[in-house]
């Protein structure tokens, strides 16, 4: 008890605590507020709509490793080690991804234009739903904001931001709106935090124009990122190609059903987010303080990151039937059977966001494209196996196990990450650990 309160006492991680909290807080919130308006919104649209409305933002998610560039990791690490560089860093990475973004979107009026098996509906919401891929480069002052602890002041631009969208979700739902109008809303909820997002991190010190930028940072931001675009993209494709997929092997009221089992699920893979960018500087104190620093603080990371993966998903997983009614209705009762395999799938994404930091940190980003590609490669061969016998709940099994291959198992196959696999193992274990671990 001695030695936690003399490391909860350390004024780093106090900060890194207090930033931690307030993300907590603001996601809370979000769930509170836009999970449950979201509820709202899905029994409004019923399965089928529903469905159209995942498959067109799950295509869009897809395409968002474009302008995302595999930067975030890179440059909130760039920001902590060499802040009298920010400006020229901002700028630079602002431009990469505008360019990103310009290029998703066109990508995205081309699949519509020439028809490639869309609805016109589909079509309609895959466009307007296609402006969201400017938010990485409209949202990077919020790296700037985690990089410096500061979470605090985004947590009210994002929570306002939410609270105007979900109140357009309501009067929508009242008004009786098409589905095209719910497209709009999530465009403008990312420009409202945009503009709030830049304003505070402005007002707080963000330095520079935006005609910063520089051809060698750009090339060097490039060079360092484009394993991660590429796992970027490998994780986008296990994450959201069960959608695609069911879309297009069975329709789309299966996708609306699964779609409402994964939002239950996936509505807390912020958690490691959040917790990764609080840990971040100590993480990087702790490397320059030596081997021996480094690796207790990342095992107590990957402790900290299995047990609330554990604490969140079994107890989801016994009340999935009555969470699914809750939320969503008797419409909706199928997606409880895959809410409860679905879930379990958060207990390797809480560690594969832990082992993706250190790989960062470590210099290993090709190691980390190889281990998602094997994920996503996992994810279509086992859809392909899954779904047409056992349809949406093939698709959440697909998810888990695609899941533990990428983000654990294949950390067996590097001799460097070989260690961090042993760390995952030890955190994995620790229900089996129990109170003599607590009590440690």
């Amino acid at each position: 008890m001695q030695q936690m309160a003399d490391a909860l006492a350390k004024p780093g991680l106090q900060r890194a605590a207090a930033n931690f909290g307030w993300l907590m807080l603001e996601r809370a919130l979000r769930f509170a507020l836009g999970a449950i308006v979201g509820f709202v919104v899905a029994r409004y649209l019923g399965p089928v709509r529903l469905g159209t409305f995942s498959y067109c933002l799950a295509l869009v998610t897809l395409l968002g490793f474009v302008p995302a560039l595999g930067l975030d990791a890179i440059v909130k690490r760039e920001l902590i080690k060499a802040p009298h560089a920010t400006a020229e860093l901002i700028a630079s990475a602002l431009a990469l991804r505008a360019a990103g973004g310009v290029l998703g979107f066109m990508a995205v009026w081309l699949a519509t234009g020439w028809g490639a098996g869309f609805t016109a509906e589909e079509a309609q919401v895959f466009r307007i739903l296609g402006l969201l891929l400017f938010q990485p480069a409209l949202f990077l002052p919020d790296l700037w904001l985690q990089a410096h602890l500061r979470a605090k002041q985004a947590v009210a631009v994002q929570l306002v931001a939410l609270a105007c969208a979900s109140g357009l979700r309501v009067w929508l739902v009242m008004s009786g709106a098409e589905i095209a109008a719910f497209a709009w809303v999530l465009v403008v909820e990312m420009i409202l935090g945009a503009v709030g997002l830049w304003v505070l991190a402005r007002r707080g010190g963000l330095p520079g124009s935006f005609l910063g930028a520089r051809r060698a940072r750009m090339q060097g931001l490039l060079a360092e990122a484009w394993p991660l675009m590429f796992a970027g993209l490998a994780i986008l494709v296990y994450m959201k190609i069960d959608e695609v997929m069911l879309r297009q092997m069975t329709g789309p009221a299966d996708v609306g059903v699964y779609a409402a089992a994964a939002r239950l699920s996936e509505v807390w893979y912020f958690l490691p987010s959040a917790l990764a960018a609080s840990v971040l500087p100590g993480l990087l104190q702790a490397r320059a303080s030596g081997a021996g620093e480094y690796a207790r603080r990342q095992q107590q990371y990957y402790d900290l990151s299995a047990a609330a993966a554990y604490a969140l998903s079994v107890p989801v997983a016994l009340c999935a039937p009555w969470i699914v009614r809750l939320a969503y209705g008797e419409a909706f009762v199928a997606s409880g059977p895959i809410l409860a395999v679905h879930i379990w799938s958060s207990i390797f994404v809480f560690l594969g966001v832990a082992r993706g930091q250190w790989l960062v940190n470590e210099g290993l980003q090709r190691f980390y494209l190889v281990a998602t590609l094997i994920g996503a490669l996992a994810n279509v061969l086992l859809n392909l196996a899954f779904i047409p016998r056992w349809g949406g709940l093939g698709a959440a099994y697909a998810t888990v196990i695609s899941y533990g291959l990428a983000a654990w198992a294949a950390s067996y196959l590097h001799p460097r990450v070989r260690v961090t696999a042993a760390m995952q193992t030890r955190a994995l274990l620790i229900p089996l650990r129990g109170w003599r671990y607590l009590r440690r």
